[in-house]
Parts: C-alpha cells; structure tokens; sequence
C-alpha cells in the first residue's frame, strides 16, 4: 500500500575534478553527516558523524569482478547531486500502521581514468535514525555482464564498541543461534557474523549494522578486521565458480545500513528497513490476514482427549482446530508428516508429493472442518518441493481453500537462494497464499514489498527447547535489540510449562520453557510477527491463568513505543491497536522492580487487566497474580520482574 508523497525540497549539481574532492549529505533533523572522498590512489571512501562527533571513520569502498578486475582505484568523481525526500506511506502489517521516509540523498556518480572506464554510482542516505548507502552499476558497454568476486566495504569505528555479533562461521545453516556480548575489537578476522550486528557505546548510544532491499543480491556478511574494523563478506554461488554476485547492468547492490539511536529502544521503534525498501508490488492485499497460529508440531501432537492418537491424523487435527475457534486463534499449521513421515520429507524430499496427502488425515474433509470453524490451515513444504512443484501445487492448495505456506530447510542467502525467494512470494501471491519461511536469514525489507510474507524464522526460539539448553531468560531479552531490529521473527512463543532455569531439561514430546508464564505473556506483544504462533498444546492451556490474555492480543499493530530497556538486561514495551494498548515486559534470570510510566496512553481513563510474576514465581514460574485497575497517562506501574519473569498488560478505554 502506498498513498504517500514525494516533495523533492532540493537539487544541486556540482562538477568535480579533483579526486580529494569531499562531498556530504546532512539529513533532515541534522542528526547525521555522510562523506564521501576518493583517495589518493582515487579509492572511494565514506565517512559518518553524529551530532558533530565522528560515528564512523572513513571506510573504503568499491567492488572486485572475476574478468574485469577490482572497482575501487583509478576513480574520478565526474558529478553529485543532492535530493530531499519527505513521504509518509501504510504498511499491511507489522509495528507500525504509518511510517514516515524523509531523507536526504546524495548520489555520486564514479568513472575510471583508466580503461575500461566504467562506470560505478554509490547512493548514500542521510536519515535522522541511521544512514545507508548502495551500489549502482548503471547500464554501460565497458561493463555488459557483472560477475562479482568480493564486495570491499569497510566500517571502521573511531574506537571500541560493546557488541552482540551472532557468529554463525558458515553460509549453510539454519540461522538460529546467540547473539553473545564481547567486544568489537575481539570479532576474529576469520569466520562470519550474521546480520544485525548491534554496537553501542559507553554512553550508551546504539548502532546496528543491517542491510535493506536485498533482491537479486548476496546475503551480507560480516568479518573482523584489525582494530576496531569490519569487513563485508558475501557467499558464493553453490556451482564452485567463487562468483558471489552476477548479472547485467543496471544493477543495485542491497542498502548498507547504520541504525543509530541514542539508546537501545530507538533501534526497535525506527522503520529505516521499510523505508529503504520498494512498495508492495500487490495491487490487492484484502486478502492477507495477520494472527495467530496453533503449533501442532511443538508439542507432538499431544491431545489429553480419550481415543484420538497423539499423532497427526483427521481426528487429531480436529482436536487442535477446535481449541483454535474457541480461543480466537485464526490459523491452524499442518506440519510434517502431512504428506509423507517427517524423517522422509526433510532428509528425502525428492521422493515426496507436496500434493499428495497422507489418507489418514483426510484432508479434503479437514479443510471443510476448519472452514466450518473458521480456522485456516498452513501447509508445511520442504523448499525442494516447492522448487519442483509450485506451478502445480500453488494453484491446488488456493482451490482446497489454503491459507498460506510454510516453506522450510533452505538454510541459504547465496543469490540464487535471494532471487528463489521472490519467485516464491510472488508465485505464492498469484494465488493468495500467506508465506512463512523456515531455515532462512534474517529480514530485509521483504514484508513490505511482498506483504504476503507475514513472518520468517532465523532466529533460536522456543521450538529448540524440544533439543537444546540454549534459550535462556538472557537470550530472549537480547533479541529484541538485535534479531528483531531486521523484521518479524517466529519464535513460536506461548510455552505454559514453565520452569527455572535449573529445572530445565529438553523434551522433544512436551518440551518446557525457562523463566515464568508472564516472560511467555510478554512475547506476545514484544516479539514482532504479524503471524503469531501459539506453541503449547490444549491440555497446557485449558483452565491456566494467561490464556485469556493470549486470546486478546493483537499480531499487528497501529503503533510501537519502547519504554525503557537494556540489552541482555530487560525490555519494556508498549503497543498500540486502534484505541487499546498492549504492555509488555521481560528481564533476565536476575529478579528486578520496575517502575514504568504509562504516558503512551491517550486522554482519560483506561481499564487496565494486569497479568505479573506471583509472589512465588521465582520458585513457580508458572505462578500468575492478576489485576484490574483503573490508570491515566499519568500513572506509575510498579512492579517486580521475578528471575526470567514478566509483566503483560492489556488497557482498554
């Protein structure tokens, strides 16, 4: 959707011959600086300081090609121009119902003073919340075809930083690990970090290095250098040819972005990704429903009621549909073995029909119950089936009356894997299917462009306590400052066995969560993801104190505000639906009070259903006390956070 307005405010030309030339961009609130200079050797180089101190010191640039040689020398700046931008535009959903993209843009445009001459433009923004800058390759015949090997873009920081790199060290995973804290200087100049990597100073300023657009593109790495700098690192192709990008000019790098906030939370509320990246190319989006989500799959398809399996069949299934039509829970996700045994279908998908249901789940008649009970069904996909099969698939699913798609285990962002996902999103909106991947990177904009694509995973979320210890209390408030800064993340929250972090022992039939039933609460307003699982099983949530509050909360919201938080350390968050406000808050394993203005409300008195820690939540993380007041904008919530607990909040007028 997009109903806002361009007002070009400026436009200046200037010609330059001299390599030192310096050029700048200033944005709008006079926030943050840009500066490109070429260097002696005509080497390309941008600077960045905030408020007057220097943010970023200056950092080369430029492109390696397999056949042509680096990009990055011999540069003469042949012009500039400089264009203000103040547009206000609606996303389908996500944080924010209305974001604002206003900027300043200086476009640069570069040629060789040797032969072959070509021609390179580098496109830097100025925000008040960040900046960005991306290549460009216009259309030349000194460069017809593109075949990158490396792109040279640095970011070298005045001085050391805290930082929370994920260090993944390979191109094939799933994404889902730590962001752990150390510091900028000790990232190793050998193996990779997955983006975001967040940085903030001792003051408490906070930075994060993403990337926007990311379209016909290699996914961006990054690699310590000596000192206190990066580098980016990009995977090749899977053919062996070390080729990282390749195509025909024009062609545009991602947006290299710089999230800049003065304390972590601004980070959260700022909308720099959307904003750098393409409006929907949906005409119509009537279609595309944000919601929740029950998980059959987390809890093994557990079902307490007398003479239904707990396995996925038609009797069990229905099971689960009835509990989401009770609860206001929209969707239903069939996972694996809905078309073959789960075993099979990840490590064998090439033996698997994705449109050839297993009998015993009688899915024709499903699709009839859930439509009866109004509850839509996901249909889970290994992505080499759906590579196969789309063409016929797609347009099956659409006529058994589908929702969506989960598509799962591509665990790339080589270009080739980029360039599938669009094909995806766009084969699956012909036929008004939702999308959810599995196993992929971060966001980067996509929800926008293709806002069928309601939420991605790459993130270490509730699913892995089925095998793993690594979800911790210290985890889950870390990734809102750092995951999350990218887009939506299917943690799959919701767990209502809640245990201390002592207690915990992964269960792959009914798995436990750390920390109380309040820290699973507060996810639900937290966490971003206009499709929101529900991963627990009937029988956890039947009776439990919480429940009703998981029925009420919205998964896409008219506005974000971060109250207060640190990274690692806690997160208060508000969010607003119309003329209700959700709260949510959630500490580590250290037990803390918080005292939390409400000043986000509007005019007069609102009804506030308080869900906290119980006074023996520390010991019984499934301990709840419940309240109802009456509150302003000027009153004051005081509350104590237990070890890994949480606060939830609904207000009402």
């Amino acid at each position: 959707m997009h109903n806002g307005r361009i007002v070009p405010l400026l436009m200046l030309f200037s010609l330059f011959t001299c390599a030192s030339a310096e050029v700048k961009v200033t944005s709008p609130g006079r926030t943050h600086t840009v500066s490109f200079r070429l260097g002696k050797d005509g080497t390309p180089q941008w600077q960045v300081t905030h408020q007057g101190t220097i943010l970023l010191s200056w950092s080369s640039l430029g492109l390696t090609f397999l056949h042509s040689g680096p990009l990055g020398s011999n540069l003469v700046m042949k012009n500039s121009a400089v264009v203000d931008h103040d547009e206000t535009y609606q996303l389908v959903a996500g944080k924010t119902r209305e974001a604002r993209d206003r900027y300043r843009e200086l476009r640069v445009t570069l040629t060789e003073s040797v032969r072959p001459f070509r021609r390179l433009e580098v496109l830097f923004r100025a925000y008040d919340d960040g900046v960005a800058f991306r290549y460009v390759l216009p259309l030349q015949d000194s460069l017809p075809t593109v075949d990158i090997l490396q792109e040279n873009t640095e970011f070298r920081f005045p001085g050391d930083l805290k930082a929370w790199p994920f260090q993944i060290n390979t191109f094939h995973s799933s994404f889902e690990g730590q962001y752990l804290p150390t510091l900028l200087s000790a990232i190793p100049d050998t193996g990779l970090v997955s983006l975001p990597l967040t940085l903030q100073r001792q003051d408490g300023l906070t930075m994060a290095i993403v990337e926007a657009e990311l379209v016909n593109y290699a996914g961006m790495y990054l690699r310590g250098m000596a000192g206190t700098a990066l580098r980016v690192v990009l995977p090749p192709w899977p053919d062996g040819s070390g080729i990282v990008v390749r195509g025909k000019p024009p062609l545009s790098s991602p947006w290299r972005v710089i999230m800049v906030g003065q304390r972590a939370g601004d980070l959260i509320e700022s909308t720099i990704i959307q904003n750098l990246s393409s409006p929907s190319v949906l005409r119509d989006v009537s279609w595309i429903r944000p919601g929740k989500a029950v998980f059959p799959w987390w809890p093994n398809f557990f079902c307490d009621k007398p003479g239904i399996p707990g396995k996925l069949c038609f009797e069990n299934q229905k099971y689960y549909i009835d509990f989401a039509s009770e609860n206001n829970i929209d969707y239903l996700e069939l996972e694996p073995p809905w078309y073959g045994d789960e075993e099979g279908c990840i490590n064998n998908p090439e033996k698997y029909d994705i449109t050839q249901p297993v009998p015993e789940l009688r899915l024709r008649e499903l699709f009839d119950y859930a439509r009866e009970k109004h509850v839509g069904l996901f249909l889970w996909a290994h992505w080499k089936n759906v590579e196969r099969q789309a063409d016929r698939a797609f347009p099956l699913y659409e006529k058994w009356g589908a929702v969506g798609v989960k598509i799962d285990f591509m665990n790339r962002d080589d270009q080739e894997m980029i360039q599938w996902y669009q094909k995806i999103l766009r084969k699956a909106a012909d036929h008004h299917l939702m999308v959810y991947f599995h196993g992929v990177s971060k966001p980067t904009g996509s929800q926008r462009t293709y806002p069928n694509l309601l939420t991605q995973e790459g993130v270490l979320g509730n699913e892995q306590n089925k095998v793993i210890s690594l979800i911790t209390p210290e985890h889950t408030v870390t990734l809102p400052f750092t995951r999350m800064l990218t887009g939506p993340m299917d943690f799959t929250p919701g767990g209502f066995r809640n245990v201390t972090m002592e207690e915990f022992k992964p269960d792959w039939n009914r798995p436990a969560v750390m920390g109380t039933r309040c820290h699973q609460l507060a996810m639900f307003v937290v966490y971003e993801s206009p499709l929101m699982m529900v991963c627990d099983d009937p029988a956890a949530y039947r009776g439990q104190a919480g429940l009703d509050f998981i029925r009420d909360v919205p998964t896409s919201w008219d506005q974000t505000k971060v109250i207060d938080g640190q990274i690692g350390e806690y997160v208060i968050l508000a969010r607003r639906k119309g003329d209700e406000w959700f709260l949510g808050a959630m500490g580590n394993s250290s037990a803390r009070e918080v005292h939390i203005p409400v000043t986000f409300l509007g005019e007069g008195e609102y009804r506030a259903a308080i869900y906290q820690d119980g006074p023996d939540a520390d010991r019984q993380p499934t301990d709840i006390a419940f309240s109802r007041r009456m509150v302003t904008r000027d009153s004051l919530l005081s509350v104590r956070l237990a070890g890994g607990g949480g606060l939830a909040v609904r207000f009402q007028k």
